[in-house]
């Protein structure tokens, strides 16, 4: 607990150019009070800031600067003298470059893996040698030889003099040792829940070759099951280096029932409250019951599915789903009442072993629902859309549709991130197939193709450049066989930032959003830490929706631009952003006015994408 009477206002390097302040900052034990009303105070220690000028050389010396020296502090008091302000001055020196990297000794890793090992060092030559990254290296070609048979597998790192001074050459030497395959495996710890369902979702058995990278995803699986609290997958390498391995699995169970009380607001949603009963174990076999209610001013009602994880086969589940459901989006509102039964395949992680964490699925949906909508008031009022109406299928009088809803959705998505909520590298891939025909006995007949890419760059250790292209488009050759409810709109706060929720389409003559057969959307965002938990975005965002199926025409994007913030939290950022137009939409008519609010600021939780 920090003691003391001298608060630390501020505190500032001078000469930092390789390191950044922050990281430095994040090393010492003397903190700077918080911009933010009501956070903790931080004060100053004489004692405990001269070891933080150790520390500070410590730290330039493990990341390629062992020249680097603190070579003054300026400690300013204020005239009460109980806040101070700190400078520190840095003389960085020359680095200690890396010349050259090597990996010797491991022949036995097949050439495409050791080619993927040597392109993810996180280093290059011409480098500073910073022992942080090197270590990570070290432990990338430890987990290769333990994900090809070799469990007894070390690696040296060897740092031999380069061709002048402040230069080495880098070589991590490699010790195969024996191969191995898996041994006995033991279960522990399960009580309520059968041994065979932990099994069950192991990858690997007894005899199979030993693969690092099947322990990584069979103890994923035990936890993606939301049986078990801990769950731990541990290898007992015999000290005779045996050519067999026995592995034990402890679990330890959590609880099957949960009930989860939520509430929150969003810049979309308003305040919102959520209601969640959950039990994991239903009639034992992993097998999932849930149950949720919800109200906002976007959607409320009721949703019940239930889940069989293990189909005849491990990663393929199947799930069965009901809905009461109501919608008000600002086009058109939507009361669904009905059924969806889904069979989702959880595909191999993608053969990329030890390095890499890729995610794999394909779902298929069979849909049979009744829906009843109705476009907004505003439209109602338009005696221009009369004829439209008609050929969306909707009543000219009332603006209302209704039908059943009876298709086929066809789901893929493949994901490398590994982080849903703030992805910093790899990329994420999905497309949507869906068809409603006559032969499923439905009201309604249409084709919809859509697909969605994201990409993650991060450049340096902390920012990171994020982009992502969306397009969609529904096909039919009669317009009012497709409900309106299914015509697409873009704009809000994950969309085109400048403007609202499905302010972006196609207008009525009286210049109301009415949607469109054809969509798309890009994006492109930096991400870049500003100080402790606060990070900052810059984004563009280019989107349209237009009236015809297969009709995309990039020259006629919308496109918004502006500053975001993000505070870290152990859920997610919580986002704030300014979305600014570039190019307005003339004519746009929003809750009966002409639009002339030009810009939008929009605040959740999550990552934009």
């Amino acid at each position: 607990m920090e003691t003391g009477t001298v608060q630390v206002s501020s505190i500032t390097f001078n000469g930092s150019k390789a390191i950044d302040a922050a990281s430095l900052k994040a090393v010492i034990a003397t903190q700077e009070n918080s911009i933010l009303p009501f956070s903790r105070s931080h004060y100053f220690d004489r004692l405990e800031f001269e070891r933080d000028l150790k520390r500070i050389e410590a730290y330039y010396a493990d990341h390629g600067y062992p020249h680097a020296k603190v070579t003054g502090v300026d400690v300013k008091l204020n005239k009460t003298k109980d806040h101070v302000d700190i400078t520190i001055n840095v003389n960085e020196g020359p680095p200690t470059l890396i010349e050259s990297i090597a990996f010797e000794g491991l022949d036995a890793i097949p050439q495409d893996h050791l080619a993927k090992l040597k392109a993810q060092v996180p280093f290059a030559p011409g480098e500073p040698r910073d022992q942080t990254l090197i270590l990570a290296a070290h432990d990338m070609a430890v987990n290769e030889l333990k994900d090809h048979g070799f469990p007894y597998g070390t690696v040296k790192i060897v740092e031999r003099p380069g061709s002048g001074p402040d230069l080495v050459r880098l070589a991590f030497e490699a010790d195969t040792g024996p191969s191995a395959v898996f041994g006995a495996i033991t279960i522990e710890g399960n009580e309520s829940v059968d041994e065979n369902v932990i099994r069950r979702e192991l990858t690997f058995h007894e005899g199979r070759q030993y693969r690092l990278s099947e322990i990584t995803e069979s103890q994923r699986r035990l936890y993606g099951l939301e049986l078990f609290q801990f769950a731990n997958i541990t290898p007992r390498l015999p000290e005779d280096r045996a050519s067999q391995v026995p592995v034990v699995v402890t679990v330890a169970e959590g609880k099957h029932r949960r009930l989860q009380l939520a509430a929150g607001y969003g810049s979309e949603e308003k305040a919102r409250g959520k209601v969640n009963w959950r039990h994991v174990n239903f009639t034992g076999g992993a097998r999932t019951l849930d149950t949720e209610a919800k109200w906002s001013s976007l959607e409320h009602g009721f949703k019940g599915a239930f889940t069989e994880p293990f189909l005849f086969q491990s990663g393929l589940s199947l799930q069965l789903q009901g809905s009461s459901w109501w919608e008000s989006e600002p086009a058109y509102t939507q009361q669904s009442d009905g059924g969806r039964l889904v069979f989702t395949k959880q595909l191999s992680r993608g053969g990329a072993g030890a390095i890499g964490n890729t995610h794999n699925e394909i779902r298929v949906s069979f849909i049979n629902e009744h829906e009843n909508y109705s476009i907004s008031s505003s439209a109602l009022q338009d005696v221009t859309l009369r004829d439209q109406f008609i050929a969306l299928g909707l009543d000219p009088t009332t603006g209302k549709g209704n039908g059943t809803l009876s298709a086929i959705e066809i789901d893929f998505d493949r994901d490398t991130s590994g982080h849903p909520l703030d992805p910093r590298k790899g990329y994420m891939f999905s497309t949507h197939l869906e068809t409603a025909d006559s032969w499923l006995g439905g009201s309604f007949r249409y084709n919809e193709l859509a697909g969605e890419a994201r990409h993650y760059l991060p450049i340096g250790k902390r920012v990171v450049w994020a982009n992502r292209v969306k397009v969609g488009s529904l096909l039919g050759q009669d317009g009012s066989k497709i409900p309106f409810f299914k015509r697409y709109f873009v704009g809000g706060s994950t969309s085109v930032r400048g403007w609202g929720r499905y302010q972006v389409s196609p207008l009525s003559q009286s210049g109301l959003p009415i949607g469109g057969r054809s969509m798309a959307e890009v994006s492109t965002e930096g991400r870049f830490p500003l100080t402790g938990k606060f990070s900052g975005v810059l984004f563009v965002d280019g989107g349209n929706v237009w009236a015809e199926a297969a009709n995309i025409q990039p020259s006629g994007l919308r496109w918004a631009a502006g500053p975001g913030l993000r505070y870290d939290t152990p859920i997610g950022p919580i986002r704030v952003d300014l979305g600014i137009q570039l190019n307005p939409i003339p004519g746009l008519v929003i809750n009966g006015s002409p639009e002339r609010r030009r810009w939008r600021v929009h605040f959740s939780i999550g990552q934009a994408f």
